[in-house]
């Protein structure tokens, strides 16, 4: 198998939105990387971000890169400088840290299993995975579910959800008004959970239609259209967007028409793109919190689950040896079509002795161990 990364240790959130493929977008990118790199390929792309699978081990590192030229409209060059590449057991080593955590701005956040499995099962359902990446994938789901069951490393849930609520929380008011843009999202919705868990939030929650109203939260949630979303910015003291617009939900110039009470207000822009204006942030009594904010927010996090990557190494370890027999036997048997009449009339005692004469001593004692 072999990978091509572009992610928020490589690149901040203003390049990785070069390389952003929305899920409306991703069935014709991945039509034609299939079509240029190999049989079976898994995209995943997040706001933290953008992974590229094909099956094999024959260096296909340009046809992905000019894959992403073509969509980001990048120089080759820039892509080289941004994206890490790893092949065979490497590329194996990192799709198991990304799915189980360990690769997150936030170590050991939830949110990657889903957006991984999301993006394993419509490649798969697009015809676009077989036997290596189905195998590979549905390995590194499995092992995801045991690290975060028998490891430390997702307990006390944090994620780049949590860690923007705790903004809001943090503010120095007793009672707190929220605008939500998002809400019936994958991310909005975690968010709003969470505002919910709150004591002394009243939300405000923009809907686009009849459809998405969330009438979770009782009296706690006040819903309004999204297009008067700026008559809502007075009354609030914190602004969170977390949409898929491919626009600005909200602009500076309209902000500071909006806003009539000069009182602090927060504005946390969680989304890929970006859904707030930057220049929001050079406003008076405007405080803009965004994606590369979060990841320095998440240090801390990540400094106290460091004792829980050790455990989860040792899980990803015993798991990686396993696929890797499994894909290796599955070479073998497609190799050699015909293996079981070869072997048909070998002796077990013929099978050893020639084990013996062909393995190093770690692997025929190895062999022994596994048969006594």
């Amino acid at each position: 198998m072999e990978c091509i990364s572009i992610s928020h240790k490589t690149a901040d959130s203003g390049e990785r939105e070069k390389f952003y493929i929305p899920k409306e977008k991703a069935g014709d990118f991945l039509s034609k990387v299939h079509a240029a790199a190999g049989e079976e390929c898994v995209l995943i792309s997040t706001c933290n971000r953008t992974e590229i699978y094909v099956s094999g081990e024959e260096n296909r590192f340009r046809e992905l890169e000019k894959a992403l030229e073509m969509f980001s409209g990048s120089a080759g060059e820039q892509i080289r400088s941004l994206a890490r590449r790893y092949q065979g057991q490497r590329a194996l080593h990192h799709l198991f840290r990304v799915i189980c955590g360990m690769e997150s701005m936030v170590i050991g956040e939830d949110e990657i299993l889903g957006q991984t499995r999301d993006a394993y099962l419509a490649a798969k359902e697009a015809g676009y995975t077989g036997y290596e990446l189905n195998t590979v994938f549905q390995a590194a789901l499995a092992c995801a579910k045991r690290v975060k069951t028998e490891t430390m490393i997702s307990k006390t849930a944090v994620s780049v959800a949590t860690l923007a609520v705790n903004e809001v929380a943090h503010l120095p008011i007793p009672r707190k008004t929220v605008l939500l843009m998002g809400s019936s999202g994958q991310m909005g919705s975690i968010i709003l959970k969470n505002l919910l868990s709150q004591k002394n939030v009243r939300i405000i929650a923009t809907v686009r239609s009849h459809k998405g109203i969330c009438r979770s939260g009782g009296a706690q949630v006040e819903h309004v259209d999204y297009q008067d979303r700026y008559d809502a910015l007075e009354e609030a003291d914190a602004i969170i967007s977390a949409t898929a617009s491919p626009h600005y939900t909200l602009t500076a110039g309209r902000v500071r028409e909006a806003v009539r009470t000069q009182k602090e207000r927060l504005f946390l822009d969680i989304s890929m793109p970006p859904d707030l204006d930057a220049e929001i942030g050079k406003l008076a009594h405007c405080r803009l919190v965004a994606l590369d904010d979060i990841k320095k927010l998440a240090e801390e996090n990540n400094r106290r689950k460091q004792h829980a990557f050790v455990d989860a190494e040792e899980i990803l370890a015993e798991e990686l040896e396993k696929l890797c027999n499994a894909l290796a036997f599955h070479r073998f048997t497609q190799k050699d079509a015909h293996w079981k009449e070869r072997y048909a009339d070998c002796t077990a005692e013929k099978l050893l002795y020639l084990l013996r004469d062909e393995l190093d001593s770690d692997s025929f004692v190895a062999v022994l161990k596994a048969l006594t």
